[in-house]
């Protein structure tokens, strides 16, 4: 297959993925070593999308309702006699309260019971699968995608990452000038912050309350609070940001920087542990994008095609490619497109998944499909 690549400078509101051609790219090495500045350490344990992106358990709640018992017992007093002789009376008795100072013989007809426990059990979350098969054992390696809804986005966001977590989606744009960290709920944008205008953002994910955010050749990783949107710090890493995301199972990061290469790196200070080469057929894959960490897997968006692929962190195997050619047709993208293309993968955790593009005027909702 012959494939041409458009080249641009990526400055202003030029492209950064032409920026990105290996053909072209070189690599600014950052004299710096991987240091954090003293801030707050991520928590171990991610929210759900983002990025975690495990389907939820089966629970179920047991609550025992006490009920009072009530008081059997009978008290009796006798009052005064009197001289006169006793009167009678056709009237029904009342039953009205007797004055304060008042003795009243008072009696309980029911015996005293003691209501059984109740036991109530709350039906069961039904797991829902991200995959239509298992992507280690699927006998079909070509997966496509089924829309299932979408909303319109911002044509002015050059979107570099997508994550999800509790209904909002999470953002974050690219261009020098216009690189941006957003909140999202479908089309609304519920809080943004502009980064400094000589960084290209990249890629993001979120680790507990905490986003890091990427940059493209500056060796920044930007953190934020996650709920405020306020700095807390930024880890530095040499060589090409692109795509990252927190894998929950592996408690790492996972980072990739347009090659064939997954790097693996420690969440408290963003030291490199280990490295991993995508393949496909024993040949590497290069242009990983952006990362979507989902169960023990990584979901990676291949920069200028309509490809994503579902790939073993470990081995570094390629398990399923998915066409999702038709999210661009939908979106009113020309297939010859060189700017605006495929990028963005969220997992939103219930077997559905958020798919987007570079200054796309739709975001979709989408589930994955053998045919």
């Amino acid at each position: 297959m012959v494939v041409l690549f458009l080249t641009a400078t990526a400055c202003g509101g030029s492209g950064r993925d032409s920026a990105h051609d290996e053909t072209s790219t070189t690599t600014v090495k950052i004299n710096s070593t991987n240091a954090e500045i003293p801030d707050p350490a991520p928590s171990s344990a991610p929210s759900v999308g983002a990025g975690a992106g495990t389907a939820p358990t089966n629970t179920s709640v047991t609550t025992t309702i006490p009920v009072a018992a009530t008081d059997g017992n009978t008290t009796t007093s006798s009052t005064p006699t009197s001289s006169a002789p006793p009167t009678t009376s056709s009237a029904p008795p009342t039953t009205s309260a007797a004055p304060a100072n008042s003795v009243v013989a008072t009696t309980s007809s029911a015996p005293a019971t003691s209501a059984p426990a109740t036991t109530t059990t709350a039906p069961a979350a039904a797991v829902v699968s991200p995959w239509p098969s298992d992507p280690r054992t699927t006998d079909d390696r070509e997966w496509r995608v089924k829309i299932e809804a979408s909303w319109s986005h911002d044509t002015d966001a050059f979107t570099q990452g997508l994550e999800t977590d509790g209904g909002t989606i999470y953002e974050s744009t690219g261009l020098y000038g216009g690189s941006r960290l957003r909140a999202l709920d479908g089309a609304d944008e519920l809080r943004s912050v502009a980064i400094d205008s000589e960084l290209f953002g990249e890629g993001l994910t979120l680790v507990g309350d905490e986003i890091i955010q990427l940059t493209w050749r500056e060796g920044r990783a930007l953190r934020w609070d996650r709920e405020t949107f306020e700095p807390r710090g930024e880890f530095r890493y040499q060589g090409e940001g692109w795509g990252i995301c927190w894998d929950q199972v592996g408690s790492r990061l996972l980072m990739s920087d347009g090659t064939s290469t997954l790097t693996h790196r420690n969440a408290e200070d963003f030291t490199v542990v280990a490295t991993t080469v995508i393949r496909r057929d024993n040949e590497p894959v290069s242009r990983i994008n952006e990362l979507e960490c989902v169960e023990e897997f990584v979901v990676a968006n291949l920069w200028m095609t309509n490809e994503i692929i579902v790939v073993d962190p470990d081995s570094g195997e390629v398990l399923v490619s998915i066409d999702a050619a038709s999210l661009a047709a939908a979106a009113g993208i020309p297939a010859d497109e060189h700017n605006e293309v495929l990028n963005g993968v969220a997992y939103r955790g219930d077997g559905k998944w958020i798919l987007g593009g570079k200054n796309w005027p739709l975001q979709f909702l989408v589930t994955l499909t053998l045919n």
